[in-house]
């Protein structure tokens, strides 16, 4: 069974069709990378499975369960939208870290909220019962995220005395720190100088062996090669082409994908 199903996904604005019926879905601990041109639709579509972004057609379903369905007012409720959220983590290209805050209360601020709502709905918060041994909780599961990203010895540092690649691994813990279902990235690594790139990449490799989903909308064709389970190849708002990289990225069959590849392939020589 699925983790991650989209099906016939629509997106508009304006006159302008963004996502033409697009269909997907995800096994769990796989990653799926997004690419293709600028235009092509990529972020859109991230945004709209995260919900920043809302459909004019289509369903999003995680563990068999509805979450978005078009033709349903009920599941177009702002509250809805807010508690979906939380099925999916999301790092976006420019960190959006918060400045005042330092690296370790970037990542526990936003489980602290979510305890006291469910505390105060549900009772219990990851099988706390009270708002202290939540926060121990959250606490403990933030020193182990900046461990795992490399970061230790940066938790108490505000984002401004970071590099790039920091503040992005720091993004990455933060977006963690909620245990989503999936996680998904906008262009990692784009608003970085190449040196930073492969620390930022390094992390997201190693999330994989941990056995997180992740949904990666990148121009690193290398990156998706070398890592994804799955390729989408994407081009004015439609699926081109889809497959294992090998499929997709070594062996291409649609000739827009070709050309696509061929491009990158000139570069990088």
């Amino acid at each position: 069974m699925a983790l991650l199903e989209v099906k016939n996904i629509m997106k508009s604005f304006g006159r302008t069709e963004v996502l033409k019926n697009i269909s997907f879905s995800l096994e769990k601990g796989e990653v799926l990378a997004i690419i293709g041109s600028s235009g092509s639709g990529k972020t859109t579509l991230l945004r709209c499975i995260n919900f920043l972004e809302t459909p004019q057609g289509g369903i999003i379903s995680v563990n068999n369960e509805v979450l978005f369905d078009a033709a349903d007012p009920l599941k177009k409720r702002e509250k809805e939208i807010r508690k979906n959220r939380l099925h999916f983590g999301m790092v976006f290209q420019q960190f959006n870290l918060f400045p005042q805050y330092t690296v370790f209360e970037n990542l526990v601020l936003a489980p602290k909220l979510l305890a006291k709502e469910k505390l105060k709905e549900e009772g219990s918060y990851r099988g706390a019962t009270s708002y202290k041994d939540a926060v121990e909780g959250i606490r403990a599961e933030a020193e182990q995220l900046l461990k795992k990203v490399g970061l230790s010895e940066k938790r108490d540092e505000y984002p401004c005395n970071l590099s790039g690649g920091q503040q992005q691994r720091v993004a990455i813990a933060r977006a963690l720190a909620l245990n989503p279902d999936v996680l998904c990235f906008d262009e990692p690594t784009s608003a970085l100088d190449p040196e930073l790139t492969g620390e930022v990449l390094n992390v997201i490799k190693g999330l994989k062996s941990s056995d997180s989903t992740m949904v990666v909308v990148t121009h690193e064709i290398s990156f998706a090669r070398d890592v994804a389970d799955r390729v989408i190849f994407m081009a004015d708002g439609v699926i081109e082409e889809e497959g294992t990289p090998q499929q997709v990225i070594e062996n291409p069959q649609s000739p827009r994908t070709q050309a696509f590849l061929s491009r990158f392939n000139q570069y990088s020589d």
